[in-house]
């Protein structure tokens, strides 16, 4: 069963390999424009953003903050959901795009800004407070991202050049890929919500 649900997964991403070249190149693009944003700001922004986040992290105490993580969790749903309706109505492909490049963009920000005017210090407080969730939520993104387009590509096919294409098995690997996504945001918001305040929480009293 398992090595014939790995050759699916292979079979399935080695069809859509410019899709998914596609999307990674978009979210790297995000990245690198985010690290050069961090590193234009000026001095007086830098001073400032720096002594808030070390404010912050003085400031965090290890508390299991469940009414955070319900919103963490509700809001990593609505954006699967989001995304998943964005394909059915196929004029979502843009915005799907942009969601990928603007998260992209947020990541390589921080990271960047951190480990720019931080140092030692900013790549510990990377390794605590934002690469923990993002392990599962970018992959979960990105995989949700291109079944979307993958679906939206059936359907404009259907609509525009009348072509037969089987719009069954589409829907269905798309509401799978959906719900395993789902499962896998919905983690990342307890990560979010528990294990990244407590790395945090320790981190800052470390440095």
């Amino acid at each position: 069963m398992l090595p014939k649900l790995k050759t699916l997964i292979a079979l399935y991403f080695k069809d859509r390999i410019f899709l998914v070249a596609l999307v990674l190149i978009l979210f790297v693009m995000g990245i690198i424009f985010g690290v050069l944003a961090a590193r234009l700001m000026e001095f007086d922004q830098k001073a400032d953003l720096i002594k808030y986040v070390t404010q912050g992290l003085h400031e965090t105490t290890i508390v299991q903050n469940n009414a955070y993580t319900k919103q963490t969790i509700i809001a990593n749903i609505q954006t699967v959901f989001f995304l998943f309706f964005m394909g059915i109505s196929v004029i979502g492909i843009p915005l799907a795009l942009l969601l990928i490049f603007t998260r992209g963009f947020i990541l390589g920000f921080c990271m960047g800004f951190l480990l720019q005017n931080m140092g030692l210090k900013g790549a510990v407080v990377v390794m605590a407070g934002i690469v923990p969730h993002n392990l599962l939520i970018i992959p979960g993104l990105l995989l949700m991202v291109v079944a979307m387009i993958d679906c939206a590509t059936a359907l404009a096919k259907i609509r525009f050049t009348k072509r037969q294409v089987p719009i069954g098995e589409e829907l269905i690997r798309s509401a799978v890929l959906t719900l395993i996504v789902l499962v896998v945001m919905i983690v990342a918001g307890l990560v979010q919500g528990y294990l990244t305040p407590a790395l945090t929480g320790w981190v800052g009293r470390l440095i």
